[in-house]
């Protein structure tokens, strides 16, 4: 039997693979626990092992039809091991430059280590290098027949999400943003303002990424082009000179508009990239409340703000549809809801979103989003402006849940986001809310609300 190495990035990845597929746990932090306990010493092995899962999770129904296409045994019929490492090989074969000889020969040294049967190791072998041969013969079903059918299982997303972006968008634009969301997007961050110009962090940062480049809609974010390493590795990151930041998600923060001096609520603060931007953006004055119902999460939040040299943030682990409990009579001059939502437009970064998301969810999901609405609403001040953030396409999380909030709430009404976006952003602004897509613009899908607490 082949001895693999301790720490062989395919095994791992299959080990991921079977636990996502059994507990569907937040791939992401799958990961990064695995990578954290595994110490992979290599970071192509590190790399490796990350592009597998993702690339299994993201083209997740083509590699199952193809493969359908190639085994007489189907695959609900094996059992996870089996099937994991099936789609790990086929992804290598169908996604990758990998030769073919390495990708089938790895694959089947997994099931051999793993003690399966001999007709279990030449099960694997036959099914791989028979798709190996036909990968380029096999059809998808006919798009005039089945348009659904054909766009689900050629970019690998549920069925019903599908028919829903058919009905919204039409079919050409629909198969934009399917293409979109399989692409994986280069590396953004923030130039943290406080210490550095975005000019001079680019320069800087040349040496290490060439093809580093300024974004074109926030004026503080920069792309990394090309970059494959750790960003924790950067001496820039060390240093506290950047944060890493989709440019979509800086635009929110310019949403807000916070003033040098104010106090903020960030009512849903997870690990901080808004909320540190928030007091770049009042030059670190003033009081920011993080509030967020994750502790570990608080705890990252404060380890970039050390990192960053921001002192102006006090965090607190609190339920936000009770931070009028939590936080008595103190009233903002603004505050944040960056509200759990689907994700729908993030799915390019996190994959497994599209498997993770049901119908149900939009009718679930939003009650607990006008909840926080109206939680909150007491808190701010009269004049005082809030920002209602999400990264969903979905208009029922959107549009809708504001226009049920100001039904109920006359004492607010829309700003329009072009007001308080920066000059290079306000092609993103629709119907007065901030409004960006993958397929349109290559940003993260969000969508961004203003609103006034009208003065008695």
């Amino acid at each position: 039997m082949p001895k693999l190495p301790k720490k062989n990035p395919r095994a791992m990845a299959l080990k991921v693979l079977i636990r996502w597929e059994l507990r569907r746990p937040l791939l992401d932090e799958v990961i990064s626990e695995v990578l954290d306990r595994s110490a992979l010493p290599d970071p192509r092995d590190r790399g490796l092992m990350t592009e597998l899962i993702n690339g299994v999770v993201r083209h997740l129904s083509y590699i199952d039809y193809v493969l359908s296409r190639v085994s007489h045994t189907p695959l609900e019929k094996m059992d996870p091991e089996v099937r994991n490492a099936l789609r790990l090989g086929a992804y290598q074969i169908l996604f990758t430059r990998i030769p073919v000889s390495a990708a089938v020969n790895e694959t089947v040294n997994l099931v051999k280590h793993h003690r399966r049967g001999k007709w279990i190791v030449s099960l694997v072998n036959a099914v791989l290098r028979e798709l190996a041969r036909r990968k380029d013969e096999i059809e998808l079903p006919p798009r005039e027949m089945d348009p659904v059918a054909y766009l689900a299982i050629k970019y690998s997303y549920p069925r019903w999400m599908v028919e829903r972006w058919l009905a919204r968008f039409g079919e050409e634009e629909t198969e934009a943003l399917l293409r979109a969301g399989n692409e994986r997007p280069a590396l953004v961050v923030r130039a943290n303002t406080l210490r550095v110009s975005r000019d001079q962090l680019l320069l800087y940062l040349k040496s290490d990424v060439p093809e580093a480049a300024p974004t074109r809609y926030s004026p503080d974010g920069i792309v990394l082009h090309g970059f494959r390493g750790r960003i924790t590795n950067l001496q820039a990151y060390k240093v506290g000179w950047l944060q890493v930041q989709d440019e979509a998600s800086q635009l929110v923060s310019y949403l807000v508009s916070p003033q040098p001096g104010e106090r903020i609520l960030d009512a849903c603060a997870g690990v901080g990239g808004k909320t540190t931007h928030l007091a770049q953006l009042m030059r670190n004055t003033g009081r920011i409340y993080a509030l967020d119902i994750y502790e570990w999460r608080l705890k990252r939040l404060q380890e970039n703000a050390r990192r960053l040299g921001i002192t102006n943030i006090e965090v607190m682990t609190a339920d936000a549809t009770k931070a009028i409990e939590v936080l008595g009579g103190n009233f903002f001059d603004r505050i944040l809801i960056d509200a759990p939502c689907t994700g729908t437009g993030i799915i390019r970064r996190h994959p497994d979103i599209k498997w993770a998301r049901t119908p149900e969810d939009l009718a679930r999901i939003p009650e607990k989003q006008l909840a926080l609405l109206k939680s909150l609403a007491p808190l701010l001040k009269e004049g005082g402006v809030m920002v209602y953030a999400t990264c969903s396409l979905e208009p029922e999380e959107n549009e809708e849940v504001i226009r049920r909030f100001l039904e109920e709430h006359p004492e607010f009404e829309i700003e329009d986001a072009r007001k308080a976006l920066p000059p290079s952003a306000q092609e993103l602004v629709e119907n007065g809310f901030l409004r960006t897509y993958p397929h349109r613009h290559d940003l993260d899908g969000f969508f961004g609300a203003r609103l006034r607490k009208k003065k008695n």
